[in-house]
């Protein structure tokens, strides 16, 4: 033993005989006194439940901001006399840019980091909300919140579900469910809280409190610090049976698994998002219901979607059930659901149909960081991310 290796393991208690001195945990103790040292934190550390609260919070805020412009909608029409296609643009632009941009957010977490990535989609989100706030023309807020504000949505939104799956190895799945349940709590408290602001301080209201909200996203992923990578096992074949090592090894492109999930996800993304960007207004030109009142059909989604999406996770980790057939099964109802709203003609059935489209909802978007990591691998999971989010603008 060295002097450097004595000194170090006589002031800060590392064992450095050979037999202690191959262990990981050794190696980063002796490590942290280096010049340039970067703190670090292992899987399924306490600081990685940290990591998760803060993602949680992150996704509640900006998933429940996305859901919320189907009550800003109808102000948003009054306020700059126009119609409803040329306001839902708005809404469409925030989701459809920043899927756009998602791979060019990808690269920025694989050159730079999670943490600087998501700081950076909140300084956007906080410039764009504002500005928006300020504007006096609709198509100003197709540049503000359709395009700042909509990339800095993403970058949060993709680094809080990708950081996870760095983080966790054995409590992957519970980990995963808690952050996809993000966006029904964010449509159960968001809705309410858009309604409330707007209520109150009118279109502004809603605006400006949304810039502040990204904000405290800015502060929540700060804790993003990097991981000290540790080897995990995995099973030898993949649930579409195909070999695992071989099928992650493959380029995107050349991956057939993750080319028939990305061509179903595209698919029923065609008509995902149309229900609840246009149910309030739905309730209350077609069926006179109040605002207010259409406006709880949010909640009772929400209610629905916080279960489903911590279930089907959960699901998924045995063996007698298989990921892609609870997204396949799930993705059938979900569409039968929307099938059936425009023939609903009472609130009571509304009602039931969206909770049955909620109750659906985990088995693609509280599954999805998950089907994406047994098709391609964790090395893999920032680009096909990317890639994935990179064909929804168009659905958008």
């Amino acid at each position: 033993m060295d002097t450097k290796e004595l000194t170090l393991s006589t002031l800060h208690g590392c064992k450095t005989d050979d037999s202690t001195m191959t262990n990981p945990e050794v190696q980063v103790c002796a490590e942290r006194h280096e010049v340039g040292y970067e703190p670090r934190c292992r899987p399924d550390s306490c600081w990685s439940w940290l990591v998760c609260a803060s993602s949680l919070i992150s996704v509640v805020i900006v998933a429940g901001i996305c859901y919320s412009f189907g009550i800003l909608l109808p102000p948003m029409m009054e306020n700059f006399e126009a119609t409803r296609q040329e306001t839902a643009w708005v809404g469409a632009m925030y989701t459809g840019c920043g899927y756009l941009l998602s791979p060019l957010g990808s690269y920025i977490n694989h050159r730079f980091s999670y943490r600087f990535t998501a700081i950076l989609g909140s300084l956007s989100g906080i410039i764009g909300f504002f500005l928006a706030s300020l504007s006096s023309e609709l198509w100003i807020m197709y540049l503000t919140i359709g395009f700042l504000s909509g990339f800095g949505h993403v970058m949060i939104v993709n680094t809080s579900y990708l950081v996870i799956l760095q983080y966790f190895v054995k409590w992957r799945s519970l980990a995963v469910g808690i952050v996809a349940s993000g966006p029904a709590i964010g449509l159960l408290a968001m809705t309410q809280v858009t309604q409330a602001l707007l209520t109150t301080f009118g279109l502004q209201g809603p605006l400006r409190g949304f810039a502040f909200l990204f904000f405290v996203c800015g502060l929540c992923v700060t804790v993003f610090v990097p991981l000290n990578q540790l080897k995990e096992k995995s099973n030898d074949r993949t649930s579409l049976g195909t070999s695992q090592k071989e099928s992650r090894t493959l380029s995107l492109f050349r991956n057939r698994s993750f080319l028939i999930m990305l061509t179903s996800f595209i698919i029923v993304h065609l008509s995902y998002y149309v229900p609840t960007i246009h149910i309030v207004k739905h309730c209350m030109q077609e069926l006179h219901m109040s605002e207010n009142k259409a406006s709880m059909l949010y909640t009772y989604m929400a209610i629905t979607s916080f279960i489903s999406r911590h279930l089907f996770c959960k699901l998924g980790d045995y063996r007698y059930f298989n990921r892609f057939y609870l997204y396949q099964g799930g993705m059938t109802v979900s569409g039968l659901c929307i099938l059936c709203l425009p023939a609903a003609r009472s609130f009571f059935a509304i009602a039931t149909l969206f909770m049955g489209f909620g109750l659906m909802d985990g088995a693609m978007m509280g599954q999805l960081p998950l089907l994406v990591l047994e098709c391609v691998g964790k090395k893999q999971s920032q680009p096909s991310v990317g890639l994935h989010n990179a064909f929804f603008w168009r659905e958008c």
